[in-house]
C-alpha cells in the first residue's frame, strides 16, 4: 500500500535532492575557479574544511526551504507548473538568505557570484529531476504499480467527472475498489457496491484503503459524519467534493477565514504576496532596462511626431485598471489632434491616424510610453489590456465575467493579444476567456513566454493598427 511506502519514497526523494543540490554547487564552483578564476576557498582563509562546512550548510538551507514550501508532499494529481513554482520560491528564499548572510560576514563579491550560479543551476537541475521523476512515476503507475486504492462515498453531480477522470488517466495511479451509499445507484453500476455508509468502519478494519472521496449531499449530514469518523479512526485520508462544485469545475479552491474553511470560486495566484512581489520585481527591472535601451528609438519617434504634426507628442487617456480604479495611460500620438477625443475603437485603415501614426501603430511602437506606466505601478508588462471607462461600463452589462479582468493590473501585452485576439474585429468574449485563463494560471514562466511571443509575433501582429 502507498501509506507504507511513502516514508521510504520521501527519504529517497530527499537523498536525490541532496545529490542535485551538491551537483549544482560543484558546477558553480568549477565555473568560478576555472572560468572566472575566482578563488572561493581563499575567502575561508584557504581552509578546505571551512569551505566544505559552508557548502554543507548551504545544501541544508536549500533542503529546509524545500520542506518549508511543501516539496515533499504528494504531487500525484498536481500539475508540474505548481511544483516548479514551489521550487522557484524555495530557491529564491535560500538565495536571499545566503546572500544576506554572506554580506553580514563581509564576504567578497566572489561568494555572491558563486551563490548566483548555484541558484541558476539548482533551479535547472532540480526542475529537470522533478520532471523526469514525474514522467517515470506516471509510466510505472500506468503499468499497474504504485497504485493508490480509493473508495467513493455517496453520489452527486460531480461523480461522473471523477469516474471519467480516473478511468482516462491510469498514469495517476488511482484504483476505485468500490462505493458506499445507502442504496445502489446506476451511475456506479461498473463498481462493486460496498454497502451502506454505516458499514464503512467495519470494511476499513478488514481492508487496506489509501483514500476516500466523499460526495454525499448536504441532506446526508449524519452519513458524512459517519464516513469522516471511520476514515479518521483507521488513518485513511479523505477528500470531500460537495455537489455545488459541479457548477464551477476546477475553479473552486479552499482557503480559510480566521480558521474557518472557505470556498473560493476563482484562484488568483497574484493574490499571494510573494507572487505579487516577483511580478512587480520583474516589471521594474525589465521596464527600466527597456526604457534605457529603447530611449534612442523613443527620442526619434518623438522628434518625427513633433516635426510632422506640430501637436502633442504624448497622448494621455483615462483607462480602468486594478480594482476598477482609473489611471492615465500614455501613448505616442498617432492620430490627428482634432480626433483624439473620439472614443470609438480604432479600425483598419482608420482615417483618424496620421501617416506616421499608422506606421508606429503597425509595429506597436506607439505603446512604448506605457513602460513608464509599468515603472510607476499603474500597469504591468503582461496582463489584460485596459479599456476606457465608457467601454468598461458597456461590456460590464453585455459580457459575462468581463469585470474579473480588473482583479490584476492591466498590461502592455497579454495572453489574448499574443493569441491573435487584438483589434476591434476580434471577439471581446474570446478575449475575456483568454484573460481569465491568464489570471487563474499566472506564473513567472507564463509571463516570460508571453513577452517572447510578443517579441516574435505580437509586434508584427496583423491586427496591430
Amino acid at each position: 500500500m502507498i501509506k507504507q511506502n511513502q516514508k521510504k519514497f520521501n527519504s529517497l526523494h530527499i537523498g536525490v535532492d541532496i545529490i542535485c543540490q551538491t551537483a549544482a554547487l560543484v558546477i558553480s564552483y568549477i565555473l568560478c575557479v576555472y572560468i572566472q578564476d575566482l578563488n572561493v576557498i581563499a575567502l575561508f582563509g584557504g581552509n578546505v574544511y571551512y569551505a566544505l562546512a559552508a557548502a554543507i550548510v548551504l545544501v541544508l538551507l536549500h533542503m529546509l526551504c524545500f520542506g518549508a514550501y511543501g516539496l515533499y508532499k504528494s504531487y500525484r494529481s498536481t500539475g508540474l507548473s505548481v511544483e516548479v513554482m514551489n521550487i522557484l520560491k524555495a530557491e529564491i528564499t535560500s538565495f536571499v538568505i545566503s546572500v544576506v548572510v554572506s554580506m553580514l560576514l563581509s564576504l567578497l563579491m566572489s561568494i555572491q557570484v558563486l551563490l548566483a550560479l548555484d541558484f541558476i543551476f539548482n533551479l535547472m537541475i532540480t526542475s529537470l529531476y522533478r520532471f523526469v521523476l514525474r514522467k517515470l512515476l506516471r509510466y510505472i503507475r500506468s503499468k499497474g504499480y504504485n497504485i493508490k486504492y480509493i473508495v467513493l462515498a455517496g453520489v452527486n453531480d460531480c461523480s461522473k467527472q471523477i469516474l471519467d477522470k480516473i478511468k482516462s488517466s491510469p498514469d495517476l495511479g488511482y484504483k476505485i475498489v468500490g462505493y458506499f451509499n445507502n442504496r445502489k445507484v446506476k451511475s456506479y453500476a461498473a463498481l462493486p457496491y460496498l454497502g451502506e455508509v454505516s458499514g464503512a468502519n467495519l470494511y476499513f478494519s478488514q481492508n487496506n484503503i489509501d483514500e476516500a472521496i466523499i460526495m454525499l449531499s448536504d441532506r446526508h449530514t449524519q452519513d458524512i459524519v459517519k464516513m469522516v469518523e471511520a476514515c479518521e479512526r483507521w488513518g485513511i485520508k479523505f477528500s470531500m467534493i460537495p455537489n455545488i462544485f459541479s457548477l464551477f469545475g476546477s475553479r473552486v479552491y479552499t482557503s480559510s477565514f480566521d480558521g474557518l474553511p472557505v470556498l473560493n470560486i476563482r484562484k488568483v495566484p497574484l493574490d499571494n504576496g510573494f507572487n505579487a512581489f516577483i511580478k512587480r520585481l520583474m516589471d521594474i527591472l525589465i521596464s527600466l532596462i527597456m526604457l534605457i535601451v529603447l530611449s534612442p528609438l523613443m527620442g526619434v519617434v518623438a522628434l518625427v511626431i513633433k516635426l510632422t504634426t506640430h501637436g502633442k507628442i504624448i497622448f494621455k487617456q483615462e483607462r480602468v485598471g486594478l480594482g476598477r480604479r482609473p489611471f492615465i495611460m500614455y501613448k505616442f500620438c498617432s492620430m490627428y489632434e482634432d480626433t483624439e477625443t473620439d472614443i470609438s475603437m480604432t479600425k483598419r485603415n482608420d482615417e483618424r491616424c496620421t501617416p506616421f501614426g499608422k506606421f508606429i501603430r503597425r509595429f506597436s511602437i506607439d505603446e512604448l510610453p506605457q513602460l513608464w506606466n509599468v515603472l510607476k505601478g499603474d500597469m504591468s508588462l503582461v496582463g489584460p489590456r485596459p479599456e476606457i471607462p465608457y467601454y468598461v461600463d458597456r461590456f460590464r452589462e453585455s459580457v459575462p465575467s468581463y469585470m474579473i479582468k480588473h482583479y490584476i493590473k492591466p498590461g502592455i501585452t497579454g495572453w489574448a493579444q499574443v493569441n491573435g485576439l487584438r483589434g476591434s474585429d476580434t471577439s471581446i468574449e474570446k478575449r475575456i476567456e483568454y484573460d481569465l485563463y491568464y489570471i487563474e494560471n499566472w506564473s513567472p514562466g507564463l509571463d516570460i513566454k508571453i513577452l517572447f511571443m510578443t517579441l516574435f509575433k505580437g509586434v508584427f501582429f496583423k491586427n496591430a493598427y
